[in-house]
C-alpha cells in the first residue's frame, strides 16, 4: 500500500513537471520578445543618436542584451569583422540562422527578425527610424500575441500535466 502511494505521488509530480516544462516554453518566448524589443531600441540609439557604426553598435547591443537574444547581435558583429565580404543583411541573416535554434521564439518571429535586417544600412537616417518603428509594432503585436498563448496554453499544459498523472495512477490503481 505504501508503495502505491509513492509510486501514485511520483507519477503525479513527474507528470506536473513535464506540463510546467512545455508551459516554459510559452513564459521564455514572451521574455526573448521583450528582450528583442529593448535590444532595438538600444541599437535605434546606437545607430542613429550616437552616430556608431553599425558593427560597433551591435557589439554594444550585443553586450547590454539580455541571454540569448545578444548572441544574435554579437555574431553578427562577428561576422561583420571578420572581414569575409558579407553584407550586412548576409551577416543578420547568418547570425539569425545561427541562434534562433536556441530560441523560443516561432517562424514568424524569425521571419520579422529578417525582414528587419533587409533594410539594416541600407537606406538614409528617415527610412531607418521607420524600419525600426515597423520592427517595434511588429515585436508589440507578437508580444500581445504570445501573451494570450501564454495565459491559455501555458495553464492548459500544467493543467494537462497533473490531469494525465492522475489519469495514469487511476488506471493502475
Amino acid at each position: 500500500m505504501f508503495a502505491k502511494i509513492i509510486f501514485s505521488s511520483l507519477i503525479i509530480l513527474c507528470t506536473a513537471a513535464i506540463g510546467y516544462i512545455f508551459s516554459y516554453e510559452y513564459t521564455e518566448r514572451l521574455y526573448q520578445l521583450k528582450n528583442l524589443y529593448l535590444s532595438f531600441q538600444l541599437l535605434e540609439t546606437e545607430i542613429l543618436y550616437a552616430s556608431n557604426t553599425l558593427p560597433i553598435a551591435m557589439q554594444r547591443v550585443g553586450s547590454k542584451s539580455g541571454k540569448k537574444i545578444n548572441e544574435i547581435f554579437t555574431d553578427t558583429y562577428k561576422i561583420l569583422y571578420s572581414k569575409r565580404g558579407y553584407s550586412v543583411e548576409e551577416a543578420w541573416h547568418k547570425a539569425i540562422e545561427q541562434n534562433i535554434k536556441n530560441m523560443s521564439l516561432n517562424k514568424e518571429d524569425k521571419e520579422i527578425l529578417i525582414d528587419f535586417g533587409k533594410n539594416l544600412g541600407f537606406t538614409d537616417k528617415e527610412n531607418q527610424i521607420k524600419n525600426f518603428q515597423l520592427i517595434y509594432l511588429q515585436l508589440k503585436k507578437q508580444q500581445d500575441s504570445a501573451e494570450q498563448l501564454k495565459m491559455k496554453n501555458g495553464k492548459l499544459c500544467k493543467s494537462l500535466g497533473v490531469l494525465i498523472g492522475l489519469a495514469i495512477v487511476i488506471v493502475f490503481i
